[in-house]
C-alpha cells in the first residue's frame, strides 16, 4: 500500500515538474512567481552580501540550465561540445592566471550529458542496431579499449593516475562516436554537420589571420609574455606563430591544414561556379591560417591530402588537370629564388628531410630509444613519456624522452603491440571510407565521403610528426566522421530502392 502511494506521488510530481518546466516553460503563475523570487534573492545577495556570490549563483544557474538543455536536446549538446572545445582556452588567456583552468573536462561532461539524452530518447536510441556493433570500426574500437584496460597492469608504470586520465579520455571519445552515430541519422543531418564544421573552422581560421594581419589582442599578448617557455615555443627566430583560439600553434596548424584540404575538395567537386569560387576563397583563408601557425606538419598534411585525393579520383579528367597544376606549383615553391620570406622558407624546410636540424634530433632520439622498445613489447606504460611522463611518472626512463610523434608515443608507451593495434585500426578506417566511396552511386554521397575521408587521412599522416589525433576539436571531428562512414552508404541504398 505504501509503495503504491509513493509511486503515485512520484508520478504526480514528475508530471507537475514536466508541465511547469517543459510544457509551459515557466509561463504559469507559479513559474513567474518563482522567477521573480529568484531575481529578488539575487539582487539582495548582490547588494547586501557580496557581488561575487551573486555572480557565482548566476553562473551556477547557467550551468544547470546548460546541462538540462544537453539532456533534453541531445543535438544541442552535440554541437555545444564542439563549440566549447574550440573556446576552452579563451578563459585562461583572458584571465591570464598562473594556475591552469581545467576547461579540458568541460567537453567530456557535455558529451556525456548529451549521450544521456540520446539514451533516453527513442528516436536516437533506435539507430543502434546489430549493424553498428558488428562493424569492424566498432569492434576494433572495443579491442583498443580492452588493450588500454590491460595496460593498468603494466609493471613498468608506477603511477596509475596517468593511466586513468588517458583511459577516461578514450572512453569519452568512444562515447562521442556512439552519440555521433545516433545523431547523424539522415542525409540532412550529415549535410548540417558538414556545414557546421565548415563555419566553425572558417571562423577559427579568420581569427588566426586577424592575429597575423592586425596583431594579438592585449590579453593574448599579456598571456604570451607571461611565461618564458611559452614565448620561446611560440616565437622562433623572430617568427611569431599564430594559434587562433586553440591551445598552441601545432594544434591550430593541424586543424587549418585539415580543413584547407576539405575546402579544396569541395571546390574541386562543386558543380556550380558560385560555389567553386566560394570554396576556393575559403581554401585560401585556411591555407594562410595554416602558414601563419608555422607548423610544418600542416604543409605535409596538405601535400599528402592532395596526393591521396588524386590517387582516389585519377579516373576523372579534372583530377588529371589539377594534378599537373599542383605539381607545377609545388616545384615552383621549392625552386623559386625567394630567400627573404620567412613563410616560404618555413614551408620549404618541410621537405628538407634529415637535413633539417630538428629532424636530425628526432632521428637521434628514436635510435636511442629503440633498445628499450625491443625489451618492452607492451611499452613503458601510459603517460610515462615526455611532459606527461615527467608529471605522472617522474624518474621513469621515458619521462625525459620527447616523442615528437603520435606513432612514436604509442610505440614507447604501449609497445609494438599497441602500435600494431592502432595501425590496424587506421587501416580499417581507410578501408571502410575507400570501399564505400567507390560503391555508392549518388554523386552527393561520393563527394561527402571524399570531403571527410581526405581530412581523416591527413590527420593520420600528421601523427608521424605530431600527436594530431587527440587534440580538441580535431579529435571530436575524427570520431564523428568514423560514425558517418558507417551510415552514409545506407542513404544511397534507400534512394536506389525507392527509385527501383
Amino acid at each position: 500500500m505504501e509503495n503504491n502511494l509513493l509511486h503515485k506521488a512520484a508520478s504526480s510530481l514528475k508530471e507537475w515538474l514536466q508541465y511547469h518546466f517543459f510544457t509551459r516553460k515557466m509561463t504559469t503563475p507559479l513559474g513567474i512567481a518563482l522567477l521573480g523570487f529568484i531575481g529578488i534573492a539575487v539582487s539582495y545577495v548582490t547588494v547586501m552580501i557580496n557581488y561575487h556570490l551573486s555572480i557565482g549563483l548566476v553562473a551556477a544557474a547557467g550551468v544547470v540550465l546548460l546541462c538540462l538543455f544537453c539532456i533534453a536536446y541531445p543535438l544541442f549538446g552535440f554541437y555545444s561540445t564542439y563549440l566549447v572545445s574550440v573556446l576552452m582556452m579563451f578563459p585562461e588567456r583572458l584571465l591570464n592566471t598562473s594556475t591552469p583552468i581545467p576547461t579540458g573536462l568541460i567537453p567530456e561532461y557535455l558529451a556525456y550529458l548529451a549521450l544521456l539524452g540520446v539514451l533516453t530518447q527513442q528516436q536516437y536510441r533506435k539507430e543502434i542496431t546489430s549493424k553498428f556493433w558488428s562493424h569492424a570500426i566498432t569492434t576494433w574500437m572495443i579491442v583498443l579499449l580492452l588493450y588500454y584496460t590491460l595496460e593498468i597492469i603494466n609493471p613498468s608504470m608506477g603511477n596509475k593516475f596517468g593511466w586513468f586520465n588517458y583511459f577516461r579520455k578514450q572512453v569519452s571519445f568512444a562515447a562521442f562516436f556512439y552519440m555521433s552515430y545516433c545523431i547523424l541519422n539522415s542525409r540532412k543531418a550529415v549535410r548540417w554537420f558538414t556545414g557546421f564544421w565548415i563555419v566553425v573552422t572558417t571562423i577559427e581560421a579568420l581569427y588566426a589571420c586577424k592575429q597575423q594581419w592586425f596583431g594579438f589582442s592585449g590579453f593574448e599578448e599579456a598571456w604570451l609574455m607571461a611565461d618564458p617557455k611559452r614565448y620561446a615555443l611560440f616565437v622562433n627566430f623572430g617568427f611569431v606563430r599564430r594559434f587562433g583560439l586553440l591551445s598552441d600553434p601545432a594544434a591550430a596548424g593541424i586543424l587549418y591544414s585539415c580543413s584547407a584540404v576539405m575546402m579544396l575538395v569541395l571546390a574541386l567537386r562543386a558543380t556550380k561556379m558560385r560555389k567553386q569560387l566560394l570554396y576556393l576563397v575559403l581554401t585560401v583563408v585556411h591555407l594562410l591560417a595554416s602558414v601563419y601557425t608555422g607548423t610544418r606538419t600542416g604543409t605535409m598534411m596538405i601535400v599528402a591530402g592532395i596526393v591521396f585525393y588524386c590517387v582516389l579520383t585519377l579516373y576523372e579528367k579534372r583530377t588529371l588537370i589539377f594534378s599537373g597544376a599542383f605539381v607545377f606549383m609545388l616545384v615552383g615553391l621549392l625552386v623559386a629564388p625567394v630567400y627573404d620570406n620567412m613563410f616560404i622558407n618555413r614551408l620549404r624546410s618541410t621537405f628538407e628531410g634529415s637535413k633539417d636540424p630538428s629532424a636530425m634530433v628526432r632521428d637521434i632520439n628514436r635510435k636511442m630509444v629503440q633498445p628499450y622498445v625491443y625489451n618492452h613489447p607492451i611499452g613503458g606504460g601510459i603517460n610515462t613519456c615526455g611532459l606527461m611522463g615527467a608529471l605522472y611518472n617522474p624518474g621513469h626512463f621515458l619521462s625525459t624522452f620527447p616523442p615528437d610523434s603520435g606513432y612514436m608515443l604509442i610505440m614507447v608507451e604501449q609497445g609494438f603491440i599497441g602500435l600494431a593495434l592502432m595501425v590496424a585500426f587506421y587501416f580499417i578506417i581507410l578501408r571502410t571510407g575507400i570501399r564505400y566511396f567507390y560503391r555508392v552511386r549518388d554523386p552527393e554521397l561520393k563527394t561527402l565521403y571524399l570531403v571527410h575521408l581526405i581530412p581523416v587521412f591527413t590527420l593520420m599522416v600528421a601523427q608521424y610528426s605530431q600527436g594530431a589525433i587527440g587534440q580538441y576539436p580535431s579529435v571530436l571531428y575524427f570520431y564523428s566522421v568514423l560514425a558517418m562512414f558507417l551510415k552514409l552508404h545506407q542513404y544511397d541504398n534507400e534512394k536506389l530502392s525507392s527509385n527501383n
